[in-house]
C-alpha cells in the first residue's frame, strides 16, 4: 500500500501544478494590440534664391621672369674686368657693364682692317687714274672687302665688354676675373625683371569663365612668417594646349615691375609659390548649394510637402565643397542638404526646425 502511495504522490503533484498553471494563463488580462509609428527622417534644406553669382578662381604656382636669357662669348680672350654687380642675385639696369675681355686682339684686327681699306682705296684711285677697268673692278671689289672686315672688327671689339640686355637679375655667374674663355663659353644667365609670370593650371570646365583676359585680374597671396602679402596682377594669355600631366590649361598672369616695393607692398620674387585668385565672369543667374546636396552628378532632392523628390539641375562649376546650378530649380523651392543612407523619390522626410 506504501509503495502505490509513493507512486501516486508525483502524479498528483504534477496535475495540481497543471491546473495551477492554466488557471493562471486564463486569468491574465489580455494586452491590447498597439500600432507602432516610426517617426521620419529629419532632414535640413536649403530655400532657392536664384541671382547673379560672381566666380572665383583659386590655383597655385611658381613666379618666373617672363623671359630668361643665357649670356655667351661672342669672343675669345682673358677676362681682365668684372663688374661687382655681377653677382647672383643682383638687380642690373638695361646696359650695365658686366665683363671685359681683353680687347688687345681685337683693336690690332680693327687696325689692320683699316689699313687695308686705304690701301685698297688707293689702288682703286690708281686704276681709275690709269683707266685700267680690270684693275678697277677688282680695286672696287678689294675696298668692299675690307669694309666689311672693318664692321666686322668692329663688331668683334664691342663685344668685349658684356652688357646687360635689359634690366635684369643675374641669376647665374659662370666665369671668374683672370679667366681665358672661347667663343660660345657661357658666361651666365639673366632674369628680365620688367615682368614676372605665374602659370597657373587651371582645369578646363573653368577656363572659360576666363577666356575674356582683359577683365580677368588677379591677386597673389603668399605668406612669410605668419604675415600675408597681397600683388595685383593680369591674367596675359590662356595657353591653346592641355598640361599632358595636370591635364589642366595653363593660364598666364603677369606682374608689372614685381621687384619694385614702390609699386608693391614687398618685391614679387621669382621662384615664389603664391596662391593666386582670378576674377572671372558673372553667371547672371544661379545659386550655391552644399556639394554634399548633388547625387550623382547633377541630381539634388527636393522637399515637397513632407516627401521627397527627386529633380535633374544643370551644374555649371564645382569647386571648393560647393555647387554652382544654373538650371533645373525653381525660385522659392527647398533644396534637401541632408545626406542620408538612403534617400528616393515619395520618400516621407520632417524639415529641421534649425
Amino acid at each position: 500500500m506504501s509503495r502505490l502511495i509513493s507512486l501516486v504522490r508525483p502524479l498528483a503533484i504534477l496535475a495540481v501544478a497543471a491546473l495551477a498553471a492554466v488557471l493562471m494563463v486564463k486569468s491574465r488580462p489580455q494586452l491590447e494590440a498597439r500600432s507602432v509609428t516610426i517617426p521620419p527622417p529629419i532632414v535640413a534644406v536649403q530655400t532657392v534664391k536664384m541671382s547673379a553669382q560672381n566666380v572665383s578662381i583659386v590655383a597655385y604656382g611658381n613666379v618666373t621672369a617672363w623671359r630668361q636669357l643665357e649670356l655667351t662669348a661672342q669672343v675669345g680672350g682673358k677676362v681682365l674686368w668684372q663688374s661687382p654687380l655681377f653677382e647672383p642675385g643682383v638687380v642690373v639696369g638695361e646696359g650695365e657693364p658686366l665683363l671685359r675681355i681683353d680687347p688687345t686682339d681685337y683693336e690690332l684686327a680693327l687696325a689692320e682692317a683699316r689699313q687695308a681699306l686705304s690701301s685698297a682705296k688707293l689702288s682703286l684711285a690708281e686704276a681709275k687714274s690709269l683707266r685700267q677697268a680690270a684693275r678697277v673692278e677688282e680695286a672696287e671689289a678689294s675696298v668692299a672687302a675690307a669694309e666689311v672686315r672693318i664692321e666686322r672688327a668692329r663688331r668683334d671689339l664691342a663685344n668685349t665688354e658684356i652688357l646687360a640686355p635689359y634690366r635684369a637679375v643675374i641669376d647665374e655667374q659662370s666665369v671668374e676675373l683672370g679667366q681665358f674663355i672661347s667663343v660660345g663659353a657661357r658666361i651666365g644667365r639673366v632674369l628680365g625683371a620688367e615682368k614676372a609670370e605665374v602659370r597657373l593650371p587651371v582645369p578646363p570646365q573653368d577656363v572659360r569663365f576666363i577666356q575674356s583676359t582683359e577683365s580677368a585680374a588677379v591677386t597673389l597671396h603668399s605668406e612669410t612668417a605668419g604675415e600675408l602679402t597681397r600683388w595685383q596682377g593680369r591674367v596675359s594669355r590662356v595657353e591653346a594646349r592641355i598640361d599632358p600631366q595636370t591635364r589642366a590649361f595653363p593660364v598666364v598672369m603677369e606682374v608689372d615691375d614685381p621687384l619694385n616695393a614702390a609699386v608693391h607692398p614687398a618685391p614679387l620674387r621669382f621662384g615664389l609659390f603664391v596662391r593666386a585668385e582670378v576674377t572671372g565672369g558673372t553667371i547672371p543667374s544661379a545659386v550655391k548649394i552644399p556639394q554634399g546636396a548633388l547625387h550623382g552628378d547633377n541630381d539634388v532632392f527636393i522637399y515637397d510637402d513632407g516627401a521627397l523628390k527627386r529633380r535633374s539641375v544643370t551644374v555649371a562649376r564645382v569647386n571648393e565643397g560647393e555647387a554652382l546650378v544654373t538650371q533645373g530649380l525653381a525660385e522659392g523651392e527647398q533644396v534637401v542638404v541632408t545626406r542620408l543612407e538612403l534617400m528616393f523619390e515619395g520618400m516621407a522626410v520632417a524639415l529641421s526646425d534649425d
